[in-house]
């Protein structure tokens, strides 16, 4: 991380916002909601909201994050919260439209910056959230400047021209942004969904050659699963959690491609164990220099629930029963807490940083995606269960 980057000024307070926060929970403890899972949930949902926008969480990210948001949007639409996804989404595209790019997050006083690096994940995410809402088309007209020029600026940072990859070497903030990351699954895998959200809204051109998709598959698809790398790469036989769950989750490529075996190989690699999903199965080797002072292993075999939430919803199409009890473990632990964690170590309690200065965050917004999850899930019986059965 450069310190120019630790330094910027819409994050500098930060610092002091999310510290107190943490240093309060570690004097009086956690929020805990009361009543069923799905109810905590629904009171998580509402801590972050401000009024304004949604929250990254009701804990200490109490900043809007183009990605917790992109990934909580068609679950909270769903749910019932259209409107507040329309006005979160208008709210932040004047913010970026002020400062004339979308970053990763935007900060108090509607100062938007980028953490750490050039969000690969945060304009796909965007365009996701705008397909998924009532508004979207009237907000899309509304910023078309603004979104037309940063697909642009997309296809120019990201797609090497030459491959139709992700750039070799470029560093990207992805949602795995203490590790160094560039051409990996995941960040190729937003590629083909900035792609897709394109084609099927026909808002703006593609910004780089056509078949993103096909070429994911072709140069991360290991017949069984993706490798987090391509084909030639050092990492081109490493499994991460990531690599796999996201493709399938946001419909870059098809379940029938082999969603079911993907879920097999994360299960035999450890990463889903006790539940779904851990980064790695080893403590990544590019961490962060200094987060790795404070949070070490934090995006390696640390178990996110965000990631969680994923793999559950894939497992439920591809593998129902597999499906059906993540998601009674991760409920499990929701009701258990009284609020959704950001992160859980393998004993499944909050994850703790060195010393135990740092704490995993609470009542994440992304907890809307297991909400929405329960809900089907008490209308889709077991197979041979009467009708009226509803899953435990």
């Amino acid at each position: 991380m450069r310190l120019g980057q630790l330094l910027a000024p819409a994050i500098l307070p930060a610092y002091a916002t999310s510290g107190l926060r943490i240093a309060r929970r570690v004097v009086r403890g956690h929020i805990r909601h009361p009543g069923t899972a799905e109810e905590i949930i629904a009171a998580v949902i509402e801590r972050c909201w401000d009024g304004h926008r949604f929250a990254a969480s009701g804990g200490q990210f109490g900043q809007f994050w183009a990605r917790d948001f992109g990934f909580a949007a068609p679950a909270l639409v769903r749910l019932g919260y259209a409107d507040r996804v329309d006005a979160s989404l208008d709210w932040a595209l004047d913010a970026w439209a002020r400062a004339g790019r979308i970053t990763t997050t935007i900060f108090a006083g509607g100062r938007p910056a980028d953490v750490w690096d050039y969000g690969v994940d945060s304009l796909p995410l965007v365009l996701r959230a705008l397909r998924a809402t009532p508004a979207g088309d009237l907000l899309v007209a509304r910023h078309a400047r603004l979104l037309e020029a940063e697909v642009r600026t997309f296809g120019e940072v990201v797609v090497d021209p030459a491959t139709g990859l992700v750039r070799a070497g470029r560093r990207l903030s992805t949602h795995r942004d203490t590790v160094a990351t560039s051409c990996n699954a995941y960040a190729n895998a937003m590629v083909a969904l900035l792609e897709r959200e394109l084609r099927a809204t026909g808002w703006f051109g593609v910004p780089f050659a056509p078949g993103a998709a096909d070429r994911l598959v072709g140069a991360f698809w290991r017949g069984d699963h993706f490798a987090e790398g391509p084909v030639g790469s050092p990492d081109a036989d490493v499994v991460t959690g990531d690599a796999n769950v996201v493709p399938f989750w946001v419909e870059a490529v098809p379940d029938e491609l082999g969603a079911a075996a993907m879920l097999s190989v994360l299960d035999g690699a450890g990463l889903a164990d006790p539940l779904p999903l851990r980064y790695s199965a080893t403590r990544p080797t590019h961490e962060d220099r200094v987060q790795r002072l404070f949070v070490p292993d934090y995006q390696g075999t640390a178990i996110w629930t965000s990631l969680g939430a994923m793999a559950t919803e894939v497992a439920l199409r591809a593998d129902p029963p597999r499906g059906e009890r993540w998601l009674g473990g991760h409920l499990g632990v929701v009701e258990r807490d009284g609020t959704v964690w950001e992160v859980l170590d393998g004993a499944l309690a909050p994850y703790r940083g060195r010393l135990g200065i740092w704490r995993a965050d609470e009542a994440m917004l992304w907890g809307a995606i297991l909400l929405d999850l329960a809900r089907q899930a008490r209308r889709i019986p077991r197979p041979g269960a009467p009708a009226e059965a509803r899953m435990e």
